[in-house]
């Protein structure tokens, strides 16, 4: 069958399963089990293992390990690397943009066009998930994953864009947690604005960020700062508008008292609904360029290392495991490594 058939008929029945149960999630299930069928994913996830480690000083303290051996395939070549005869390489053959993805793997990846208020997307889904319904959240227009500010100028997007379509659709995916990684901050594909979005597992649905003690600052409905992590990162909570609104404010007074450091300067955006109609609980994690890794030169930190879920997926890293020298004190060591302290400036504005 022809590609563009192919994915139109599939975008028709998934908007089918989606009007019919009211949820974006039925249509990314039934979305993941096209592609598990069609061969695009890779990983059913049975090898993959979670660990638990608690601090000796609490219980309520703990972090996690992920161990996922066939994460470390995905850099292995997979697809095409040129286009046949009558297909176009656009944008350096970018591996989100449409066209390439046509050619790239053999007609067989399909995404799930769905619309914001501010953008639309293709949903793809991930060939070596991290969780169950791995999707990656991809912008229809090949627009840089750096953001600017709204009074700023350029091809890329504002931070509050990318905060209320995040908030957006972590809304429309009660039972998901979905996170923006910054250029250098655990963004595989710095060219192309994407998100990734994950399916709360069953047996551990909480993450140890979540679990966090969070300080109040400033007034009521303000950011609150996390206490006792190896990283400092603050806390919004309520109705997307006025998170957007809050947040949007904060980040511009943020990046003027870090103008000495601007183009070392990025980050990771955390977001999930809060249980409550229409309302999300959204985090900010500075993050600096030169501060990628959670070991030496390898193992980078991206958004579900910053939730407290260290992913071990090289032979190097499982052997870790495998040596005893995991534990609570070392993943908290290993994620200090990308603290960018906020300054005293920022802070005070709280």
């Amino acid at each position: 069958m022809n590609y563009d058939r192919m994915w139109t008929n599939l975008n028709r029945e998934l908007g089918r399963l989606e009007t019919a149960s009211g949820e974006l999630s039925s249509a990314l299930e039934g979305l993941e089990l096209q592609q598990r069928n069609a061969g695009f994913i890779k990983d059913d996830l049975k090898e993959v293992r979670r660990l638990s480690f608690e601090s000796e000083d609490s219980a309520d303290l703990s972090f996690r390990a992920q161990l996922n051996p066939r994460r470390a395939d995905r850099h292995g070549g997979a697809g095409v690397s040129s286009p046949p005869v009558g297909q176009r390489n656009i944008n350096n053959g970018c591996f989100l943009c449409r066209e390439n993805i046509r050619w790239q793997q053999d007609q067989c990846q399909i995404g799930f066009e769905i619309l914001t208020e501010n953008d639309s997307y293709n949903v793809l889904m991930n060939p070596f998930p991290l969780l169950p319904n791995h999707v990656v959240v991809a912008s229809h227009k090949h627009v840089p994953q750096a953001f600017r500010l709204p009074e700023e100028q350029g091809d890329r997007v504002t931070i509050n864009h990318i905060v209320a379509d995040l908030c957006e659709i972590a809304k429309r995916l009660p039972d998901h947690i979905g996170f923006y990684n910054g250029v250098d901050a655990g963004a595989s594909i710095p060219g192309h604005l994407h998100y990734q979005f994950f399916r709360r597992a069953p047996d551990d649905p909480i993450f140890p960020l979540e679990l966090r003690h969070f300080a109040e600052f400033g007034d009521a409905g303000g950011p609150e700062l996390i206490q006792d992590y190896p990283i400092d990162i603050l806390r919004w909570s309520g109705e997307i508008s006025a998170v957007v609104l809050q947040f949007g404010e904060w980040i511009t007074n943020w990046l003027k008292d870090n103008e000495f450091r601007k183009e070392l300067l990025t980050c990771n955006l955390i977001c999930s609904s809060a249980g409550r109609a229409g309302e999300v609980v959204f985090y900010f994690v500075p993050r600096l360029r030169d501060r990628q890794f959670w070991r030496g030169d390898g193992g980078i930190v991206g958004g579900l290392e910053i939730l407290g879920e260290l992913v071990l997926a090289t032979k190097e890293e499982l052997r870790l495991i495998d040596s005893g020298n995991i534990d609570y004190n070392y993943i908290f060591e290993s994620l200090s490594m990308v603290n960018a302290p906020l300054s005293h400036a920022s802070l005070s504005r709280l």
